[in-house]
């Protein structure tokens, strides 16, 4: 009688130990969870900060550029070019209001996998949308240097200089398009450091830190 008891004793020792690590390693895994999705956090506010930064100046250069073209209403050559960059402008500041929805609309407390969800729509943006406003100036530097030309001197640069040069910028920017694709195709190194400088320290840090909780809360 008395060994069944202390086998029972035993046994019931054991089975409250077990769930007093089962209670701490749910409170160890809630504590490395919160502080990595904290720092994952943090890592996005310097991206917000210069989205927000891009949008300001998005604003401002499509007004100076929106009065301008109004401005040379009779003046093809200026009109255009003065339309192409208010254009460029206003997609400066969708590009960074989408971004700037993205960050913020990641809701912590969800899921880790949802949170990594919502990274991965901004890594492609960032990587793949994004990256197309620089691109441009292959040929938009023709456009924005008329505009300025104009604004400050009166003279246009005239139209054999953006002939020429508009040929070469549109050749420079299908062959950086193609060569872009065809790193990725071949799962270059190159495409990948390109990619991760374009996603931006931010991006990659959060994450990283979300990989860690998904490899802490496997079994």
């Amino acid at each position: 009688m008395d060994n069944t008891l202390e086998l029972h004793d035993l046994r019931q020792a054991w089975k409250e130990l077990d769930q007093r690590l089962r209670h701490q390693q749910d409170l160890n895994l809630q504590l490395a969870t919160g502080d990595r999705v904290r720092r994952a956090k943090a890592r996005l506010w310097p991206l917000l900060a210069g989205q927000s930064l891009q949008a300001l100046a998005g604003v401002a250069m499509t007004v100076f550029f929106a009065r301008f073209w109004i401005a040379h209403l009779h003046e093809p050559l200026a009109l255009a070019c003065g339309l192409l960059m208010h254009a460029w402008s206003v997609a400066l500041v969708v590009s960074a209001v989408v971004e700037l929805l993205l960050a913020l609309r990641i809701n912590y407390a969800q899921p880790v996998l949802t949170i990594q969800k919502y990274l991965g729509l901004l890594r492609y943006w960032r990587t793949r949308v994004a990256p197309l406003l620089g691109l441009a100036f292959w040929v938009l530097w023709l456009p924005l240097v008329e505009v300025l030309a104009k604004w400050a001197t009166g003279a246009d640069i005239g139209l054999r200089f953006m002939a020429w040069n508009l040929a070469v910028g549109i050749a420079g920017f299908a062959a950086t398009l193609w060569w872009f694709r065809h790193l990725r195709r071949r799962a270059s190194r190159i495409a990948d450091a390109i990619d991760a400088d374009n996603a931006g320290c931010g991006v990659q840090g959060a994450e990283a830190l979300l990989a860690e909780i998904r490899a802490f809360e496997r079994p």
